[in-house]
């Protein structure tokens, strides 16, 4: 048997840096942001730096379109809002999902109609959704979790079926691909987040920012007229004949992104392929060295995909059973104390929050019953079985572009020292009621 675990005072498995050591260009990114701020050009939009980063984004990607904003989910209301999609309608969009990715849907008053995933995969459930289809559905929205492609081929068809416009949620998806073409070139209109900063942030960072890419003019202006006021040479590139009818402000909201991001925005991008790889060498062999370690399932990707995971965590799926009934709060507990970076998933589920399961008197003001006074739909405990079952035993890992010297080596063999002392761990657990780790 290994040595003791480090949770009862043994030596600790993880002795490694534990933290990325690929370096952020910090003194490029300086130079890039110091160049604006000598120009003075610190608002505008359509030209210059944002301009370049756009039409370098939609190289990358190889859409026809891509119109940047100041957040990733500005940039999925701008495409809601582009779908078509207002008060009445509905739209679908995975329980296994967030708030922040459909709250432009929601303020519009249409109807959230949530979905369950794959039980493989964890992505949104094409079978699922096609069942959740009514004569009100407009757009379906699935996430692209972790950076992991969902089922494009069955998605497309089904809106392509019924007369539905595809919004994806890629806040995590840059450089992930479907049958060898990027996301954001395939489907009806892909939004992306530009949050945080390289390597821990989204895939291309910029502080904050997000992005809308489509193949489709259309929604390209709706998108367009929707978010940007006061871009440069906005009102020349409108085509629509409705649309053109409107003055130079179009609808009023400015949530373009600030050209300071944007500058960031372009340094990040420059080093995506390079940081795709590394992530996806040190995730390869952190499965490699888990082979032996029963209970742990790594989600397979789609056959045509091939997922970025830069952010949001490698994903295994825990199985009690295989651990003799160890809670997975106790194994977090013990891995922790190893000083392996793993934490269980916290994201709970969408249909279980308030505002789907209880009434909020006055929430929407006296007298509305929700957003647009559209009530909202009510949903239960036990609607979404597989997503539910989830709940509790995904564990998330960082992953690293360039971790250090034996670090990953380490992490995996963490995991087999918790395992081989399970026993040990579940006499010591504390009963229900106690001061335990179980919460």
């Amino acid at each position: 048997m290994t040595a003791q675990l480090a949770l009862f005072g043994g030596p600790k498995a993880v002795t490694a840096d534990p933290t990325d050591q690929w370096a952020r260009p910090v003194e490029e990114q300086k130079r890039a942001v110091c160049e604006l701020l000598d120009q003075g050009r610190l608002s505008f939009s359509g030209s210059g730096v944002p301009k370049a980063f756009e039409e370098e984004f939609r190289d990358y990607i190889g859409c026809k379109y891509v119109l940047t904003t100041s957040h990733g989910h500005l940039a999925l209301a701008s495409a809601f809002f582009a779908a078509g999609l207002g008060a009445s309608d509905e739209f679908i969009h995975p329980t296994l999902g967030y708030i922040g990715g459909y709250a432009g849907a929601l303020h519009t008053g249409a109807r959230p109609v949530f979905c369950d995933v794959d039980p493989q995969t964890l992505l949104t459930d094409p079978d699922d959704v096609a069942r959740r289809i009514t004569d009100r559905t407009r757009v379906v929205n699935p996430i692209h979790r972790h950076g992991k492609v969902c089922d494009m081929d069955a998605l497309l068809a089904l809106c392509d079926r019924h007369g539905l416009v595809l919004v994806e949620d890629a806040a995590h998806a840059h450089g992930s691909e479907w049958d060898g073409h990027r996301i954001g070139s395939i489907g009806h209109i892909a939004c992306f987040s530009f949050q945080g900063a390289d390597p821990v942030g989204k895939p291309v960072t910029s502080g904050e920012g997000g992005a809308i890419a489509t193949n489709d003019r259309r929604l390209y202006e709706g998108a367009l007229v929707y978010c940007h006021l006061h871009r440069g040479g906005s009102a020349e590139e409108v085509t629509d004949p409705v649309l053109r009818k409107l003055d130079r402000q179009f609808l009023g909201w400015k949530w373009r992104a600030h050209p300071l991001a944007l500058a960031l925005a372009r340094v990040s991008l420059a080093s995506l392929d390079e940081r795709i790889a590394g992530f996806a060498a040190a995730r390869d062999e952190l499965l490699e060295g888990l082979r032996g370690v029963p209970g742990l399932r790594y989600p397979p990707p789609y056959p045509k995909a091939k997922g970025a995971e830069v952010y949001g965590h490698i994903q295994l799926v825990y199985d009690p059973e295989a651990w003799d009934g160890l809670p997975a709060s106790r194994v977090i507990e013990a891995l922790r104390a190893e000083d392996a970076p793993v934490e269980l998933e916290e994201r709970g589920l969408e249909h279980l929050r308030a505002l789907f399961t209880q009434d909020l008197p006055g929430l929407w003001g006296p007298g509305h019953p929700g957003p647009a006074d559209q009530p909202l739909p009510r949903y239960a405990r036990g609607d979404f079985p597989v997503a539910e079952s989830l709940h509790g035993r995904v564990f998330h890992l960082r992953g690293w572009v360039e971790p250090a010297p034996g670090l990953v080596g380490q992490v995996a063999a963490a995991f087999a020292k918790v395992y081989e002392h399970r026993d040990a761990l579940r006499q010591t657990a504390q009963p229900a009621g106690g001061a335990s780790s179980e919460r």
